[in-house]
């Protein structure tokens, strides 16, 4: 066994086993140091000490610290022998993850049993881009951005290794340790052929780089210098293809597409532009390339601009694009690289138990909105409805359909809330931020920017002295109305957060989340209480009886489950759509509960009995969200196809 030192903590690092990788450049092995790993060199050099130096003195911002995730396989330590010569490093292991190819390729993942979307795929594609971010702002370049040195793991986190390949400038001396290495297909045309020893590499380059990962994660894997040659003689390699910017979407293109070519349409407009600008106008100025935070805004658009498939629950479409490729594409080809579970499709027939309909057939429909509805809610006093939209905007009406109000300026409206006094409504918003108006005055009062992801959830706590959000960063964040600052963040959920919930007497918080599961947190502490586990797929929504007893969740499972707030066990599980339950909310007697979904329509059912009482179908799309008015006189649904229902309880 080879024993070495760390030479900043003088700790002995055991080698063990056998080495697990091996290179031309050094060999890995696992270490008696819980979660970390050694590199040893086959020979070491003062450069490299120098190098690993000034990345130990100045590591980049970890920017999934609060998921206890490694974004990077950064250098801790280096490694000495019995002689004192450096002969390597120390740096922690990333475990659970598969190469980014085993991702984006169908082939492998179908070997590996690994199942992904590609909605999962435009996250990883974002949390790629954000770890990329993080690097170039530290002042590194990657140099060579490759899929070997990606690995994913099944919350679609990226980690980046090798990272002692990067080039590495010292902010002290100016001094650059220079990247060495590239790939093929992943360099820029300006640096093929160039000897990278004496070049002095930029964040422009990597723009490049990222660019081909991202199109390999959207498009099967394949390159976008991949297609049918159509030119003189034989196709040319790779490299010389991207040195003359052929590529499929290049003017007078040599390369065409083929049957199986995933068509550039398919993704939303913003991803096609960086893809367009990065190939054909960074070709000729590379500076014109997408930087990392542009990806980041276009890839966030696009992955909330995502539809799911209303026949197979694996697949997801971009609205822009309009209906399924995968569908088509599996329909004319016989091969589905998203395969899963054919959905039911909705009955047409109306279910009752009851002796009588709960609600009237035929609703008042109101239809200003451009795009989908995301957010319906009666103000406490129940005269005015607010509705957000995608369209970026938010309206205000009055049960009579009448409009009210038009709050502009907005990027994509995700929730909104009223305050307890109906004074002031919280919204939601697509850019991370939630913006606060007096609904009065028509006068924003604060913007509240401590997100660092789309906040898709915002809650008042009954006493109207707080606000919850929830946010697409996996965090949930409790502000102070009146000064709008940040008192709390709970952490704890490994994926999204769709949605919170206050208890009645204001003193728990609810949370649905990504990962499945439900939070029950102690709201002045900020405890997490209890953890609810039972939905077999992501947790859209959350909502609490009257009484503050029970809670019901809706979920990707296309489920409604109520679980007992004190005891955590749950009670009843509702089924009955044929689709993702996007909403559901309690009637003010706390006797009917209503759901929203996927499906089209709404359902209301008896809390005690579980039952099914009716169904309601009118809108021509997905309903995401559905509201009682406090006097349980009317239930409000807002659509996909843009419109809000008001439904009258007879």
């Amino acid at each position: 066994m080879t024993v070495l030192t760390c030479a900043i903590t003088n700790k002995s690092i055991s080698l063990l086993g056998e080495a697990i990788f091996n290179s031309g450049e050094a060999k890995i092995w696992r270490t008696n140091e819980n979660g970390y790993l050694a590199k040893i060199y086959h020979k070491p050099t003062p450069e490299r000490v120098q190098k690993l130096a000034v990345m130990i003195d100045h590591p980049p911002q970890e920017p999934n610290a609060h998921l206890n995730h490694i974004s990077f396989a950064w250098p801790k330590s280096p490694l000495k022998n019995d002689q004192g010569d450096f002969v390597g490093f120390l740096m922690p292991e990333v475990r659970d993850a598969k190469e980014l190819i085993n991702i984006y390729n169908p082939q492998l993942r179908k070997r590996e049993k690994i199942k992904v979307d590609w909605r999962f795929l435009h996250t990883t594609a974002m949390n790629i881009v954000s770890i990329i971010e993080a690097l170039h702002t530290a002042g590194y370049v990657l140099g060579d951005i490759k899929p070997q040195n990606i690995l994913v793991n099944d919350r679609a986190l990226p980690s980046i290794i090798d990272t002692d390949s990067f080039q590495v400038k010292n902010p002290r001396n100016g001094r650059i340790y220079r990247c060495l290495v590239g790939s093929e297909g992943y360099t820029p045309p300006e640096l093929i052929g160039k000897d990278f020893s004496s070049i002095e590499q930029t964040e422009i380059h990597d723009r490049f780089r990222l660019a081909v990962i991202i199109y390999q994660l959207l498009f099967g894997g394949n390159s976008p210098f991949q297609g049918k040659w159509i030119g003189t003689g034989e196709t040319p390699e790779i490299n010389e293809l991207v040195r003359r910017s052929i590529w499929l979407y290049s003017a007078n293109s040599l390369i065409q597409s083929v049957d199986r070519t995933i068509p550039l349409d398919i993704v939303h407009s913003e991803i096609r532009r960086c893809f367009l600008k990065c190939f054909n106008d960074g070709y000729e100025n590379p500076q014109l390339r997408p930087t990392a935070k542009e990806w980041m805004q276009s890839l966030k658009v696009a992955r909330n601009g995502l539809n799911e498939c209303e026949m197979l629950d694996s697949h997801y479409y971009s609205q822009t694009y309009g209906k399924c490729y995968w569908c088509d594409r599996s329909t004319n080809l016989g091969v589905d690289i998203f395969p899963g579970v054919v959905r039911p499709k909705p009955s047409a027939v109306v279910e009752s138990t009851s002796q009588r309909q709960v609600i009237d057939k035929l609703p008042q429909t109101f239809t200003f909105h451009s795009q989908y509805i995301t957010s319906v809610v009666f103000s406490p006093n129940g005269q005015t409805l607010a509705s957000g939209s995608a369209d970026t905007i938010v309206k205000l009406w009055d049960v009579r359909g009448r409009l009210l109000q038009t709050l502009m300026g907005h990027s994509k409206v995700n929730s909104v809330a009223f305050s307890p006094d109906g004074q002031i409504l919280a919204i939601g918003r697509d850019d991370n931020t939630i913006k606060i108006w007096n609904v009065s005055t028509e006068r924003l009062l604060q913007t509240l920017t401590d997100h660092s992801d789309s906040v898709n959830s915002v809650a008042y706590s009954p006493d109207g002295q707080t606000l919850a959000s929830g946010s697409l960063d996996r965090t949930i964040k409790i502000w102070n109305v009146t000064t709008g600052k940040l008192l709390q963040t709970l952490t704890g959920h490994s994926s999204w957060v769709r949605y919170v919930a206050y208890s009645p007497d204001g003193q728990i918080l609810a949370s649905g989340s990504d990962d499945n599961t439900i939070k029950i947190w102690n709201k002045p502490t900020g405890q997490l209480l209890q953890t609810f586990t039972g939905h077999s797929s992501w947790v859209r929504y959350v909502a609490y009886s009257p009484d503050g007893q029970n809670l019901a969740s809706s979920s990707g499972d296309r489920t409604i489950k109520i679980w007992s707030v004190t005891t955590g066990k749950l009670l009843q599980t509702l089924t009955g759509h044929s689709g993702t339950v996007n909403s559901v909310a309690y009637s003010p007697d706390g006797q009917t509960l209503a759901s929203g979904s996927l499906d089209r329509t709404i359902k209301i059912w008896n809390v005690t009995t579980g039952k099914l009482l009716q169904t309601l179908t009118g809108h021509s799309s997905w309903v995401r969200s559905v509201t009682y008015s406090p006097d349980g006189q009317s239930l409000a649904s807002g659509s996909d196809d843009g419109t809000i229902n008001i439904w009258r309880l007879k």
